[in-house]
């Protein structure tokens, strides 16, 4: 077997607890570096999580010849010279979702992976998702014949209540910082729709602030900059049509549900308890006005013969990022088009940047498809 691929991750939170165990199962990669702002936190990470090497530079980590690729987990304000670095220093990343604070940065980030050459992901996973994947094929073989209309849903409750789970994030209420419920989950959403059903050609919007105080279990008050609510209405380039709401200030914990409808066949997928993760998404189609039936995924989309977690990781979505990353490995090692690329990340950032341009003259806008 060819010699592991060595990364770096930047972030000693969701880097460590998700992104770690997910490289360490594909059995290609290791990490061998972590990086945090500040030398106490990051030797600390290294400790706890069993890291040769600790940074609190990240740019100097993106240029250490010692490593293959990094994994870039900051937040959307902070990421474009840590990714800028390492493909100055022709290095492989996967950059964390969503791509970047505004559109400009985002296409600046394109730019410089297509001159570097190397492999580029985005961490939005939605597509690794066996459901999903099942989908595509469902699509490709022509059983759900010409989509007409996709119409998805996400709403969590990390900001609705003290114990919602947003203690960790509450960066994200600052406009600055690049992140709102229509970026963050609109990205994830929207890298799905676009693999599915292909570009977005126009796109409107509504959006909201509903939940004016967040309040967390350490008495802590804050006011939100940005929008809890949104709706985008779409419209792809193949002619069909979709509706994306999203909301993570939800009263009840609803979770994901997407409706594909084409001509032949209708599809869902479903994932009550929240963000939506590969094992718990579950599937059903329909046809012939009939009621919807579960359909059981084939084994091919679930990724486990060549994923391998040591123990069963704490936080879920590892599943997912490790047959994303797997797949990263592969592209580098035998070529190929990486999935979701940042030309995809992209793409879903021209969309949002529409979107809240929609939202607020109230008018359809065209994708820039710079």
């Amino acid at each position: 077997m060819a010699e592991k691929l060595r990364v770096g991750v930047i972030s000693a939170n969701w880097g460590m607890r998700a992104h770690l165990p997910a490289w360490h199962a594909t059995g290609e990669a290791h990490v061998q570096a972590v990086c945090t702002s500040r030398r106490e936190t990051a030797e600390a990470a290294a400790a706890k999580y069993g890291v040769a090497n600790a940074h609190w530079d990240a740019l100097a980590m993106c240029a250490d010849p010692e490593l293959d690729i990094i994994d870039v987990g900051t937040r959307p304000d902070l990421r474009a010279p840590m990714v800028l670095a390492a493909l100055a220093s022709r290095k492989h990343v996967l950059a964390s979702a969503n791509f970047a604070p505004d559109l400009v940065t985002a296409r600046t980030m394109r730019d410089a992976a297509r001159d570097a050459g190397t492999v580029c992901v985005l961490d939005s996973v939605f597509p690794w998702q066996p459901a999903h994947r099942e989908i595509k094929q469902m699509l490709e073989r022509g059983e759900v014949g010409r989509p007409i209309a996709v119409h998805a849903r996400l709403f969590i409750s990390h900001f609705a209540a003290p114990d919602g789970g947003g203690q960790g994030w509450k960066w994200f209420g600052v406009r600055k910082h690049g992140a709102s419920a229509m970026r963050n989950l609109g990205t994830h959403s929207l890298i799905l729709l676009t693999w599915l059903l292909g570009p977005v050609q126009a796109v409107t919007a509504q959006m909201t602030i509903a939940n004016e105080e967040w309040r967390f279990p350490d008495g802590s008050v804050q006011r939100p900059e940005v929008e809890d609510t949104a709706q985008l209405m779409l419209q792809f380039a193949s002619g069909a049509m979709g509706v994306l709401t999203l909301g993570w200030s939800s009263p009840a914990k609803t979770g994901w549900y997407m409706e594909l409808t084409g001509e032949q066949t209708t599809v869902v997928t479903t994932d009550k308890s929240g963000f939506p993760c590969g094992p718990r998404l579950k599937l059903s189609k329909g046809v012939a006005g009939r009621p919807l039936e579960t359909v059981t995924v084939a084994s091919a989309f679930q990724c486990t013969d060549d994923i391998h977690f040591d123990q069963p990781p704490s936080v879920p979505q590892a599943y997912d990022i490790a047959c994303a990353v797997k797949d990263m490995v592969r592209v580098i090692r035998h070529g190929g088009s990486p999935l979701p690329s940042f030309e995809d990340a992209y793409h879903v950032e021209a969309v949002l940047h529409a979107a809240h341009r929609a939202a607020i003259s109230r008018k359809w806008i065209a994708i820039d498809r710079a």
